[in-house]
């Protein structure tokens, strides 16, 4: 089905609407994730550890830990609105804690359980959280994080056996003592008893690719509407899924498939705690998994797989890419490995308006679209002049409003103000054009580099650049230098990760620029330098974090530039 145009009506802008909407219920997070139990058996595994399967967890066990944790949260004295951080990698009692620190009345900030002590102090700083729950393997930079804070946080291990756990002297009581209180109910009214879609669950850490990471104020109904969307894609498998879980759960991407979309469907959801290609192979095979959200670098990595290991994932059916843009080229690579019926998407979307579109479980796609606007989505573009782009073809900034809005940043007016237009749509800052209907993603406004007058897209010359049998990842800024005619111009530069693997002589800086001068026009060339590193920094969701790009060269030996960026999206420590 196409996307529609809808024309202008009295002074309202022309806007790109999806050919589908569906219904959002009016309640809260909880009653929503739980209302489905009596329609699958309950007492069958939801969430399962993929490294050790006999830790596992029913729905109904589900539902009775979460009521035991909200009575113990209140015990604790926490009120409504305080704030509870989560700081873990991917484990199968991450959705449980999740969901009891919304059910009883506070909201929870997940966060990157790779932050350094610094990152955490701003994170700690903004969102002042009362109680932290922190993985045993990651406990001591928030430790020392909330001691110069000053902050009264209660600190709660999680993964440790013992009941209680030593951090620099202090004994921190494991989060299974809370377990041993009686079950409470949660509440999803407001004071006048009507449920309050609109009070604040979650504070989601954006991406921060340029400047400090800021809090996403995340509502009841921003969950619950983007839970029924992706739902509703979701009833039209015509397998038994089983999902596996390998990126953070802390992030926009991966975490409306595995925090309540498995409660609300009985869907197996098995974790991994971090990206392993070892791992992530012998749990797809010996699970026979068929859904898998993967980042572009995974996918990468999938589609270099040997002939040897190509039969381990086979049971795979359907693959979700987003967090970055994919080359159709990458993505059709790994259509050689999967099964003949497995189906690649890719996904796009934002953290402050969650998923956007999406790719069908049942329509092959080889030209690396994001899909369709999904149910209830709505999309302008603008050129860099402002003007409304009304026609395909076009590319241009998206802006999106969805039924799963954020509400705002936290304590910050001035880039509340800046994220929309008079219209009530965000401004995504991403470059989309639509063609027939499909709607393709290349890169980010702000990413775009001027050479010579002509506009130059990094993620351009990287899908080129990837295409290289010796280059494992790659990453394109521009250097401001002098031309030759003392003019002020900016210099493609490639970042390059060589490939392992026998490959002949090893990868050469002049090879590298003529890759690129054998298919893209002049302006395009690499004309600055050729820069081999062991590693690219990204993002949690796989997007380049082009400002620490020089820094990735100066610690080429000591890796310290990618220390806190997540392994479980990385290839090979990525």
């Amino acid at each position: 089905m196409s996307l529609s145009l809808h024309p202008p009506t009295n002074a309202v802008d022309p806007v790109w609407t999806a050919p589908k909407s569906v219904q959002i219920p009016s309640t809260d997070i909880l009653t929503f994730a739980f209302a489905n139990l009596c329609q699958y058996d309950n007492s069958c595994p939801i969430f399962i550890d993929a490294n050790e399967p006999s830790n596992r967890i029913s729905a109904q066990q589900a539902l009775q830990t979460v009521r035991q944790l909200i009575h113990s949260l209140r015990a604790l004295g926490l009120k409504d609105g305080e704030c509870v951080c989560l700081h873990a990698f991917n484990n199968i009692w991450y959705p449980l804690i999740w969901l009891a620190i919304i059910g009883s009345g506070a909201r929870v900030v997940g966060s990157n359980p790779k932050y350094t002590k610094d990152e955490l102090i701003h994170l700690l700083s903004l969102t002042k959280p009362k109680v932290v729950f922190a993985q045993v393997d990651c406990i001591e930079p928030i430790v020392e994080a909330v001691a110069h804070c000053e902050t009264d946080s209660q600190i709660f291990v999680i993964g440790s056996h013992d009941a209680s756990r030593q951090v620099h002297g202090r004994d921190y009581a494991s989060w299974r003592t809370l377990l041993l209180e009686p079950e409470s109910n949660w509440s999803g009214c407001a004071a006048d008893g009507k449920p309050d879609q609109e009070r604040i669950a979650v504070y989601a850490m954006t991406s921060g690719t340029t400047g400090l990471p800021k809090a996403a104020m995340i509502s009841h109904r921003y969950i619950v509407s983007l839970t029924s969307t992706l739902e509703d894609a979701f009833r039209h498998r015509k397998y038994r899924p089983s999902q596996l879980i390998c990126l953070p759960v802390f992030h926009a991407f991966a975490s409306p498939l595995a925090l309540v979309l498995p409660l609300r469907v009985g869907l197996p959801t098995f974790f991994l705690p971090k990206w392993s290609l070892s791992e992530y192979l012998q749990a797809v095979n010996t699970y026979g998994i068929t859904d898998s959200p993967v980042s572009p670098p995974i996918v990468g990595a999938l589609a270099r797989l040997p002939a040897a290991d190509m039969p381990l994932v086979q049971s795979l059916r359907y693959v979700i890419s987003a967090g970055a843009a994919l080359p159709a080229s990458v993505e059709n690579k790994l259509y050689d490995v999967l099964s003949p019926e497995a189906v690649i998407a890719q996904c796009w979307g934002t953290t402050e308006a969650g998923w956007h579109s999406l790719g069908s479980s049942e329509m092959k796609d080889f030209s690396g679209s994001v899909g369709q606007l999904l149910p209830n989505a709505q999309m302008k573009l603008l050129d860099e002049n402002g003007n409304l782009i009304v026609e395909e073809e076009k590319a241009g900034e998206a802006l999106i409003k969805t039924s799963a809005m954020f509400s705002g940043y936290l304590g910050n007016p001035d880039a509340n103000r800046d994220s929309f237009d008079s219209d009530g749509f965000y401004r995504t800052g991403d470059r989309v054009a639509i063609r027939k209907g499909l709607l393709y993603y290349s890169d980010r406004i702000k990413e775009t580099m001027k050479v010579k007058g002509w506009q130059v897209s990094p993620s351009e010359l990287e899908s080129v650049l990837v295409q290289h049998p010796q280059i494992a990842d790659v990453a394109i800024t521009g250097e401001m230098r002098r031309s030759e005619d003392g003019l002020l111009d900016t210099f493609p530069t490639a970042y390059v990760v060589r490939s392992g693997g026998d490959h002949g002589p090893l990868l050469a800086e002049q090879e590298v620029r003529e890759f690129v001068a054998a298919r893209l026009i002049s302006f395009k060339h690499i004309t600055g330098d050729v820069i081999f590193v062991e590693q690219i920094p990204r993002s949690p969701s796989g997007k380049i974090l082009r400002r620490n790009l020089p820094e990735a060269e100066r610690d080429l030996s000591s890796k310290s530039v990618v220390a806190r960026v997540e392994e479980e999206i990385a290839v090979e420590r990525h």
